[in-house]
């Protein structure tokens, strides 16, 4: 620590970045506030007005959010610390209508009789994205991934959080093309935790190298997950881990069965290197803040992009909100998905938490 004292003040101009690495989680929680809570629902907002009234795959504000995405990294990344990429990539549409196939073919399918009303309902919904899948046939898949080299550049922590969203029919499970979609806490929430953390990553010096991943194609079939993990497998890149960030700004006593609020959930397989892995994450995350609970849930949670991750043996936690206790059905993929009918306080710590959690490792912060 005195060593880089004396380095600072020595050559204070060419280290400055260096300086303002944090060493401890004092330090680096004086970092996390420097985005604040205003700050986090202004670029929630932003990206919901630029692609208003849906950021649907397909649909025109589905290209507006890239290009506010891409406008808005470039402005956080100002001296260019990170590369910023954004693939333009065919989807691979027989593949993405087989997993809604497979997936009732294994769930539905001699498990339920034809004339059923569960049946009927699956069977519409598989082949209503069957349908959807092939009318986006010439849609491409846009990644958006800002990475920036560590110290140690062999091993590569990932952050991933997807900005498309889809509206589903609550009674018929059907897609509604036609209907608004501000998509506030799925997954605006998990983009403006992820941009955060990109503002204070692109001023300090890491120890290890980042990719911080906006995930297109979640709405239909996972798919961008699903590419970009392939792709990461085959950079043949030393993962320690990837962090997945989804619906971070729920949080209710009303309709929490528990009547509590700040009790959120971390998602992973029953796997004692994944647990090993959400262990390391959530001590780095509480010594930022208590004010928020992430319960370690080990149950194979594959309702989010992780298990994408997963088919390709990377260890991969997700971070959310209580989706056992505390789901809240009436916002979800709807019109009522807005800012105002989220918990900002709720979203301001999980960024703190998860933000200390990612920074923490990649700084080996041990205090």
């Amino acid at each position: 620590m005195i060593r880089r004292l004396i380095l600072c003040l020595i050559f204070s101009f060419p280290l400055l970045a260096f300086c303002r690495t944090p060493s401890s989680s004092y330090q680096l929680k004086s970092e996390l506030q420097k985005v604040s809570m205003k700050v986090l629902i202004e670029w929630m907002n932003l990206l919901i007005k630029s692609s208003y009234p849906s950021r649907m795959v397909g649909l025109p504000g589905h290209d507006l959010a890239r290009d506010f995405l891409k406008s808005t990294i470039l402005a956080l990344d100002p001296k260019g610390s990170g590369k910023l990429t954004i693939t333009s990539t065919a989807p691979e549409i027989d593949t993405v209508k087989n997993f809604y196939l497979n997936d009732f073919n294994s769930k539905i399918e001699g498990k339920l009789p034809p004339t059923h009303p569960d049946y009927k309902k699956w069977y519409r919904f598989t082949h209503s994205m069957v349908g959807l899948a092939e009318s986006r046939k010439n849609v491409p898949v846009q990644n958006i991934i800002w990475e920036k080299t560590g110290l140690n550049s062999k091993k590569t922590l990932v952050v991933t959080a997807h900005y498309d969203t889809i509206s589903h029919d609550k009674s018929t499970l059907l897609v509604n093309e036609k209907e608004a979609m501000p998509g506030a806490n799925y997954n605006a929430s998990g983009v403006a935790i992820a941009l955060g953390i990109l503002k204070i990553l692109s001023g300090i010096d890491l120890n290890y190298s980042v990719k911080i991943v906006f995930l297109d194609w979640q709405g239909i079939g996972f798919h961008g997950s699903q590419l970009f993990a392939r792709e990461l497998k085959a950079q043949g890149i030393e993962s320690m881990g990837v962090v997945n960030l989804e619906m971070l700004g729920q949080d209710t006593t009303y309709f929490d069965k528990t009547k509590q609020s700040g009790n959120m959930s971390v998602y992973f397989r029953n796997d004692k290197n994944e647990e090993r892995f959400a262990k390391t994450l959530l001590d780095h995350g509480s010594r930022i803040t208590q004010k928020i609970r992430f319960e370690p849930k080990p149950n194979g949670f594959d309702s989010s992009d992780n298990f994408r991750f997963w088919e390709q043996g990377f260890l991969t936690v997700t971070f959310s909100q209580n989706w056992e206790d505390d789901f809240n059905p009436k916002f979800y993929q709807t019109a009522q998905d807005s800012t105002e009918t989220m918990n900002h306080e709720t979203l301001w710590n999980a960024y703190q938490y998860v933000g200390g959690a990612v920074i923490g490792t990649l700084l080996d912060l041990t205090k």
